[in-house]
């Protein structure tokens, strides 16, 4: 499982590539309310990073990154070897907080001035650029969050 966090390996950068040029066709094409939201957020860099940790950043993860038919670690598809379903998971190098915290970098002032809440997300997606999201099956998945 460590070769998912290892930016050297082949998976992590070929993942990575594949992802990049698709968040940059994506992100041209899509019409997503969670990346047209411009409903202002205005609070400390965590708050905002936590407020929209619990629903919008999920939703929108699921929704702009599709997954794949195979599992990236082990290559079994869904109804093979006991795999009930094919999930999507950040690198552990950031988690989905980690790169809204990043994101809010990029476009903060201060608690008082608020952020359009749609351009936090896009720039959120664009954070997607530092770490591949993996498609593994719901094995991989638990074996990977609990190894690392």
């Amino acid at each position: 499982m460590e070769i998912l966090n290892d930016p050297s390996s082949s998976i992590y950068t070929e993942t990575l590539e594949k992802q990049i040029i698709f968040i940059n066709n994506r992100l041209n094409t899509i019409n997503n309310r969670y990346l047209n939201d411009m409903c202002g957020l205005s609070g400390t860099k965590s708050m905002i990073a936590n407020h929209l940790n619990k629903g919008p950043a999920q939703n929108l993860v699921q929704n702009f990154f599709k997954t794949n038919n195979i599992c990236s670690n082990c290559n079994c598809k869904r109804g093979e070897n006991n795999i009930r379903q094919l999930e999507r998971a950040h690198c552990n190098r950031y988690s989905r907080l980690d790169l809204l915290v990043l994101a809010l970098e990029d476009l903060y002032i201060d608690e008082n001035t608020p952020i359009p809440c749609g351009k936090i997300l896009n720039k959120f997606i664009e954070k997607h650029k530092l770490c591949p999201i993996y498609t593994l099956c719901n094995i991989c998945h638990n074996k990977y969050d609990n190894h690392t």
